[in-house]
């Protein structure tokens, strides 16, 4: 039990330095004029397709599900995948990489709350002290300019990221409850919810910035979208869901910040974006958590 949880874990680090390549490439993205809503409907896009593929030759049986199943997971998808796969986007058009980063990590305090409720899982000290690090990271990186708060940070960036959090929590809760209770096997919730946020996302980028941009891709925004299709998104949150096994939700959330420090060491790299001082001082506060949390029994 004890190899298979320290699986897990690794699992779940692995899939946060996989989601920190996410970053760096959403602002290529919006260097070149990509719209975010066509990123967020060909990465559900791909996730389906490549989930659905893997199932379809490996294990078909996961296909089955109630129709009450389908409504509930087609209910979730929609603040799941718009907020995560376009949200987050959509605050990189408005705040740095690393100013989105922090402020996205509000989600592990949200999970840690929402396990409560959806998880029946009471966080025990480990968890606590680590969502109230990266709370502190987050008031360090973002909340500290007094005043000038609305005049460092976008509203509308912020807001998007912060709606995003929510969206990540509930991703990792759902996730961990039917891991833990089988309401719906992991790989069928894993499936169904790419597949029914591809229907989300389809419907506001129609009534958004509609599909004309579609024919007019270039082989650069194509080859980047492939990347956050496949490996931040597919690889990175197949791997997720697989560590959720054994690890509780609000433990995953802060274990997965890793995530800070690979996007901000290739936005200092690749996009020769420095971090300001509170940014580096909040992240490496979110880092503590990731610490203190594995430290649990």
């Amino acid at each position: 039990m004890k190899n298979r949880i320290r699986i897990d874990f690794l699992a779940v680090l692995t899939a946060g330095v996989l989601w920190g390549t996410l970053s760096p490439a959403g602002k290529h993205l919006g260097m070149l004029g990509t719209d975010m809503l066509t990123v967020g409907f060909l990465r559900a896009l791909i996730m389906t397709v490549g989930s659905g593929i893997v199932l379809w030759f490996f294990a078909p049986w996961y296909f089955k599900a109630g129709r009450k199943q389908l409504f509930q997971i087609a209910l979730l998808a929609g603040p799941c995948m718009v907020g995560i796969y376009a949200g987050f986007f959509f605050a990189l058009q408005y705040l740095s990489v690393s100013m989105t980063m922090v402020v996205f990590f509000t989600h592990p305090l949200l999970t840690t709350i929402g396990s409560l409720i959806i998880t029946r899982e009471t966080p025990n000290r480990y968890q606590v002290v680590g969502a109230l690090l990266t709370i502190a990271g987050v008031t360090v990186g973002v909340f500290s300019t007094g005043d000038a708060l609305f005049g460092t940070i976008h509203p509308v960036g912020l807001a998007w990221c912060l709606f995003a959090a929510v969206g990540l929590s509930l991703y990792s809760l759902f996730g961990r409850l039917s891991a833990q209770t089988g309401f719906v096997p992991q790989p069928t919730l894993f499936f169904y919810i790419q597949f029914f946020g591809v229907g989300w996302l389809a419907l506001v980028k129609s009534f958004g910035t509609g599909w004309s941009d579609l024919l007019t891709l270039s082989a650069p925004e194509f080859g980047w979208i492939l990347f956050v299709g496949l490996v931040g998104s597919l690889l990175g949150y197949s791997i997720y869901f697989y560590g959720l096994r054994t690890i509780q939700a609000s433990t995953a959330s802060i274990v997965s910040s890793i995530e800070i420090v690979t996007a901000i060491l290739l936005s200092s790299i690749i996009l020769g974006q420095h971090p300001a001082p509170k940014e580096i001082v909040g992240a490496l506060l979110i880092i503590m958590a990731i610490v203190f949390v594995s430290r649990e029994p």
